[in-house]
């Protein structure tokens, strides 16, 4: 990250820092840019709909580290313009956005103890699967496995449909996510073990099959 922030420095550009899961994290603890800056720019986003579990209520916000020189006052003028023409979450969810933030946030830890189990099966059973590799996430709920063997399909896209029709898994392909996935697909480890158990049974079995084909 240090050197993500040299880099922006050198060309005169703002870092925005997307921290929605900054507070999911197994091993380690989440450190924004925006703690480690001296003279760049930093914007950070984020949200409740993660961490506080209040997917759908379309809130988020942001904020501003901005060094001395104050390089982002046109754009936080500009921001607060169309604040007050067009963006307003309705009262409600401001009341339950406030509750949130400054309730207690003991429900996370339990929670996050669901996951590690989660993310260290999914990870486990991926490394023993053929024609695939893997790194083990660090923070949020999702796996983004590499295909190696790149035989039998023409990309990334044809490989997910293929298990989904085959297999009856469903995955997202890499290349959805912009050029840095191709060849790769990610898998969401939200549900219990017994369900990402099945679905790593059918995929197993698919790729073996695929292998000795």
């Amino acid at each position: 990250m240090k050197e993500i922030l040299e880099l922006a420095g050198e060309y005169d550009l703002p870092v925005i820092s997307d921290e929605i899961y900054d507070l999911m994290t197994y091993e380690g603890k989440h450190v924004s840019p925006g703690s480690l800056t001296k003279d760049v720019p930093v914007i950070v986003m984020n949200g409740l709909s993660k961490v506080y579990f209040a997917t759908g209520w379309r809130l988020g916000y942001f904020y501003y580290i901005d060094p001395p020189e104050n390089k982002l006052a046109e754009v936080r003028e500009a921001v607060d313009k169309l604040m007050r023409i067009r963006i307003c979450p309705s009262t409600p969810a401001q009341f339950a956005a406030i509750a949130g933030l400054t309730g207690p946030m003991d429900y996370l830890e339990e929670y996050m103890k669901k996951l590690k189990e989660r993310r260290d099966y999914i990870y486990k059973r991926l490394t023993e699967i053929p024609g695939v590799s893997t790194q083990k996430p660090q923070g949020a709920f999702y796996i983004f496995p590499r295909i190696e063997e790149r035989s039998k399909w023409k990309s990334d896209k044809e490989f997910v449909l293929d298990v989904l029709h085959e297999a009856h898994v469903l995955f997202v392909h890499g290349s959805g996510f912009g050029r840095a996935g191709n060849w790769h697909f990610r898998i969401v480890f939200l549900p219990p073990v017994e369900i990402l158990e099945k679905a790593m049974d059918r995929f197993e079995e698919f790729m073996r099959k695929r292998m000795a084909e």
